[in-house]
């Protein structure tokens, strides 16, 4: 056999099992982010996360109002006072606002660590969900939607993810017990 004759057979060969391996393929995606924005626990997530964000905005804002005030009758009064006293009083606006920053910084990163602790165990159900989801409809794949740059609508279910979730069933969600169905006369 000549070695194109040999090509051919190896190319048909690869081919025919590459084809025969993608109709056993199912694929799906799910977008998480959404599926967190819909279910109960992560609106609930969300609107916990957000209270502690307003309280804590409110606070920096009040801290920012302050010290800009404080700026303000520093420049007012600049010419009256001795240079030694503007040196000092500018001195301490400085220290102000380095902790007003510093509160600015120390508070994003308490609320990036709530968010994930919140979110994490939204996100471990999901994925056990997705898991049952996969096992019970023969998907070979489900990925995020964040990772695509196309895909199918078909394709999508993310809303079956968030039925699932809501309904409490599926990865051990906490479903209060459907109530007993009344005996017929």
């Amino acid at each position: 056999m000549s070695r194109a004759t040999q090509f051919l057979i190896a190319a048909v060969f690869l081919l025919s099992t590459s084809a025969a391996f993608a109709e056993d393929m199912k694929l799906g995606y799910v977008d998480m982010q959404r599926a967190l924005n819909e279910t109960e626990d992560g609106r609930k997530a969300k609107e916990k996360l957000k209270k502690d964000f307003d309280q804590k905005q409110k606070e920096l804002d009040e801290q920012q109002t302050q010290l800009k005030k404080d700026i303000e009758d520093l420049d007012k009064k600049r010419t009256l006072l001795p240079a030694d006293k503007v040196r000092e009083k500018e001195s301490e606006l400085r220290t102000r606002l380095e902790k007003v920053q510093q509160t600015y910084v120390r508070h994003q990163q308490d609320l990036q660590g709530k968010e994930q602790k919140e979110t994490a165990k939204i996100f471990e159900r999901m994925t056990k969900i997705i898991s049952e989801i996969a096992a019970g409809e023969n998907f070979s794949m489900i990925v995020d939607k964040s990772a695509l740059v196309f895909a199918k609508r078909h394709l999508d279910l993310t809303n079956e993810l968030i039925r699932r979730y809501n309904s409490g069933k599926g990865a051990g969600g906490g479903a209060a017990p459907a109530a007993p169905a009344k005996p017929k006369k």
